[in-house]
Protein backbone atom coordinates (compact mmCIF):
# COMPACT_ATOMS: atom_id res chain seq x y z
CA UNK A 1 0.00 0.00 0.00
CA UNK A 2 1.31 3.66 -0.71
CA UNK A 3 0.53 6.48 1.20
CA UNK A 4 -0.04 9.98 0.14
CA UNK A 5 -1.38 13.20 1.68
CA UNK A 6 -2.42 16.78 0.55
CA UNK A 7 0.52 19.26 -0.10
CA UNK A 8 -0.14 23.04 -1.19
CA UNK A 9 2.62 23.91 -3.48
CA UNK A 10 3.76 27.34 -2.95
CA UNK A 11 4.53 28.44 -6.40
CA UNK A 12 1.01 27.97 -7.86
CA UNK A 13 -1.64 27.25 -4.32
CA UNK A 14 -2.65 24.26 -5.97
CA UNK A 15 -3.20 21.19 -4.14
CA UNK A 16 -1.45 18.26 -5.07
CA UNK A 17 -1.27 13.97 -3.42
CA UNK A 18 2.33 13.53 -2.45
CA UNK A 19 3.83 10.22 -1.47
CA UNK A 20 4.57 9.36 1.94
CA UNK A 21 7.28 7.11 3.45
CA UNK A 22 6.16 5.38 6.69
CA UNK A 23 8.99 3.50 8.72
CA UNK A 24 12.23 3.08 8.97
CA UNK A 25 14.46 2.30 5.48
CA UNK A 26 15.18 -0.28 3.74
CA UNK A 27 18.89 -0.32 4.61
CA UNK A 28 21.61 -2.23 2.30
CA UNK A 29 21.87 -5.39 5.00
CA UNK A 30 17.93 -5.66 4.67
CA UNK A 31 18.19 -5.18 0.92
CA UNK A 32 21.22 -7.82 0.94
CA UNK A 33 19.05 -10.27 2.79
CA UNK A 34 16.10 -9.99 0.73
CA UNK A 35 18.72 -9.93 -2.39
CA UNK A 36 20.22 -13.17 -0.79
CA UNK A 37 16.57 -14.86 -0.48
CA UNK A 38 15.81 -14.92 -4.19
CA UNK A 39 19.36 -16.26 -5.37
CA UNK A 40 22.71 -17.92 -4.54
CA UNK A 41 24.52 -15.45 -3.17
CA UNK A 42 24.89 -15.12 0.64
CA UNK A 43 23.79 -11.93 2.65
CA UNK A 44 27.65 -10.79 3.22
CA UNK A 45 28.49 -11.29 0.17
CA UNK A 46 25.30 -9.09 -1.13
CA UNK A 47 26.05 -7.31 1.31
CA UNK A 48 29.78 -6.33 0.26
CA UNK A 49 28.56 -5.73 -3.23
CA UNK A 50 26.02 -3.45 -2.45
CA UNK A 51 28.75 -1.42 -0.04
CA UNK A 52 31.14 -1.10 -3.00
CA UNK A 53 28.59 -0.19 -5.62
CA UNK A 54 28.10 3.83 -4.90
CA UNK A 55 32.02 4.18 -4.88
CA UNK A 56 32.71 1.94 -8.51
CA UNK A 57 29.58 3.67 -9.78
CA UNK A 58 31.16 7.22 -9.01
CA UNK A 59 34.51 6.33 -10.59
CA UNK A 60 32.89 5.53 -13.62
CA UNK A 61 30.71 8.63 -13.22
CA UNK A 62 33.90 10.67 -12.99
CA UNK A 63 35.29 9.97 -16.47
CA UNK A 64 31.61 11.28 -18.03
CA UNK A 65 30.14 7.79 -18.48
CA UNK A 66 26.52 6.79 -17.57
CA UNK A 67 25.48 3.75 -15.38
CA UNK A 68 23.23 1.49 -16.41
CA UNK A 69 21.92 -1.51 -14.66
CA UNK A 70 20.31 -3.80 -16.15
CA UNK A 71 16.62 -3.76 -15.00
CA UNK A 72 16.76 -0.83 -13.41
CA UNK A 73 18.48 1.84 -14.87
CA UNK A 74 20.45 4.80 -15.99
CA UNK A 75 22.78 6.68 -13.91
CA UNK A 76 24.60 9.85 -15.13
CA UNK A 77 25.45 13.13 -13.47
CA UNK A 78 23.96 16.37 -14.72
CA UNK A 79 25.26 19.84 -13.64
CA UNK A 80 24.20 22.90 -11.51
CA UNK A 81 24.89 26.47 -12.46
CA UNK A 82 21.59 28.23 -11.42
CA UNK A 83 21.57 31.96 -11.70
CA UNK A 84 25.41 31.91 -13.46
CA UNK A 85 24.27 32.14 -16.81
CA UNK A 86 26.21 34.00 -19.26
CA UNK A 87 25.05 35.91 -22.87
CA UNK A 88 26.83 34.09 -24.92
CA UNK A 89 27.79 30.91 -26.09
CA UNK A 90 31.90 32.11 -26.30
CA UNK A 91 31.24 32.82 -22.74
CA UNK A 92 30.58 29.62 -21.01
CA UNK A 93 33.03 28.01 -19.12
CA UNK A 94 33.10 25.37 -15.80
CA UNK A 95 33.63 28.18 -13.60
CA UNK A 96 29.98 28.64 -13.85
CA UNK A 97 29.49 24.90 -12.28
CA UNK A 98 28.02 24.74 -8.87
CA UNK A 99 28.06 21.16 -7.96
CA UNK A 100 26.46 18.19 -9.52
CA UNK A 101 23.59 15.96 -9.16
CA UNK A 102 23.05 12.39 -10.02
CA UNK A 103 19.73 11.91 -12.51
CA UNK A 104 18.28 8.77 -12.47
CA UNK A 105 16.22 7.20 -14.99
CA UNK A 106 14.37 4.23 -14.87
CA UNK A 107 14.54 1.37 -17.19
CA UNK A 108 10.95 0.77 -19.07
CA UNK A 109 9.93 -2.27 -21.05
CA UNK A 110 7.18 -2.36 -23.85
CA UNK A 111 4.02 -3.97 -22.63
CA UNK A 112 1.77 -6.04 -24.44
CA UNK A 113 -0.92 -3.04 -25.15
CA UNK A 114 2.09 -0.61 -26.69
CA UNK A 115 2.90 1.37 -23.75
CA UNK A 116 5.68 1.33 -21.15
CA UNK A 117 6.67 -0.01 -17.88
CA UNK A 118 9.03 1.44 -15.94
CA UNK A 119 11.27 -0.03 -13.47
CA UNK A 120 10.70 -0.18 -9.68
CA UNK A 121 6.99 0.73 -10.36
CA UNK A 122 5.15 -1.98 -9.36
CA UNK A 123 2.43 -3.11 -12.46
CA UNK A 124 -0.17 -5.27 -10.35
CA UNK A 125 -1.25 -5.14 -6.79
CA UNK A 126 -0.68 -0.97 -6.15
CA UNK A 127 -3.28 0.62 -3.83
CA UNK A 128 -3.16 3.95 -2.69
CA UNK A 129 -4.49 5.21 1.23
CA UNK A 130 -4.52 8.78 2.48
CA UNK A 131 -1.65 9.24 5.44
CA UNK A 132 -3.73 10.66 8.32
CA UNK A 133 -1.09 10.04 11.02
CA UNK A 134 1.84 12.56 11.97
CA UNK A 135 5.12 11.62 10.38
CA UNK A 136 8.08 11.15 12.57
CA UNK A 137 11.91 10.78 12.18
CA UNK A 138 11.91 7.77 11.84
CA UNK A 139 10.08 8.07 8.43
CA UNK A 140 11.76 11.03 6.91
CA UNK A 141 14.28 10.25 4.08
CA UNK A 142 16.92 13.17 3.90
CA UNK A 143 15.97 15.38 1.32
CA UNK A 144 12.71 14.59 0.94
CA UNK A 145 10.81 17.81 2.45
CA UNK A 146 12.93 19.59 -0.33
CA UNK A 147 11.73 17.26 -3.23
CA UNK A 148 7.62 18.68 -2.04
CA UNK A 149 8.81 21.76 -2.19
CA UNK A 150 10.23 22.30 -5.76
CA UNK A 151 7.38 21.27 -7.41
CA UNK A 152 6.06 18.68 -10.10
CA UNK A 153 9.07 16.46 -11.05
CA UNK A 154 11.55 18.66 -9.35
CA UNK A 155 14.60 17.54 -8.40
CA UNK A 156 16.23 17.78 -4.30
CA UNK A 157 19.28 17.38 -2.79
CA UNK A 158 22.29 19.11 -1.93
CA UNK A 159 25.15 19.25 -4.72
CA UNK A 160 28.17 16.23 -4.23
Amino acid sequence: MIFWKRVQQAINKLWYPRCVTVGLPVETQELANRIARESTVSPSDTHAVLRALPNIMADFMKESRAIHIEGLGWFRYTTLSAGNGVATKDEVSSDQITGLRVQFSPDRTRNLSGGYTRALIATEGVTFMEWLGKPSEETQIPGEDEEEESGEGGQSGSPL
